[in-house]
């Protein structure tokens, strides 16, 4: 008998008893809930919607995690309370890349884990192989230069009118000096 995947969706509500398909696809656009089979990712995702900078991607199916910003990691989980919510069943799920499952409908839950601290729980993470974590001090400068200019450039699109604030406050400090001046107002 094959043994049901454990797929978990990372949130910051406590008492969660429904995920509601209320996400974007990536796949189609219409609205659904998402799971992932990857720990590590549902870890990534206990952050609020102000905060809505996912910079993890998989890379030869491996999950790696990229700091744009000092101390991002660090920043933006220490202290910081989790839940993690598995479906109370799998069926209406599907797979629509690597790691992700998705319902077009809301799929009820129950608690699979409450983490108290996700930052130390995600380095458990990293020490186990689960993720490869690349510290800003890490990557090449002229990246990181390329991101925080990016986000400096487009900090009027209305794609990061949510997490506008979160990007002014970690980023305006790594900005070129011909920094947009509306961008600080």
């Amino acid at each position: 008998m094959a043994q049901e995947l454990i797929l978990y969706h990372g949130s910051i509500v406590k008492g969660l008893h429904c995920i509601l398909a209320n996400a974007k696809s990536h796949t189609d656009g219409r609205k659904v809930a998402y799971f992932t089979t990857d720990r590590v990712y549902a870890l990534v995702c206990c952050r609020s919607r102000e905060e809505n900078f996912v910079t993890m991607g998989l890379k030869a199916g491996k999950p790696h995690y990229y700091e744009r910003f000092p101390d991002q990691l660090k920043i933006m989980y220490d202290g910081r309370e989790g839940f993690l919510y598995q479906p109370a069943a799998n069926a209406g799920l599907i797979n629509t890349n690597g790691h992700t499952w998705e319902s077009h409908v809301d799929v009820p839950v129950i608690l699979y884990e409450h983490i108290l601290n996700i930052y130390p729980e995600i380095l458990r993470e990293e020490a186990a192989g689960n993720v490869v974590i690349h510290r800003y001090a890490e990557i090449d400068p002229a990246e990181q230069n390329m991101h925080a200019n990016y986000l400096r450039d487009h900090i009027d699109d209305p794609l990061l009118a949510q997490y506008r604030d979160f990007i002014i406050l970690h980023f305006s400090p790594l900005w070129d000096e011909n920094t947009n001046a509306q961008a600080c107002q």
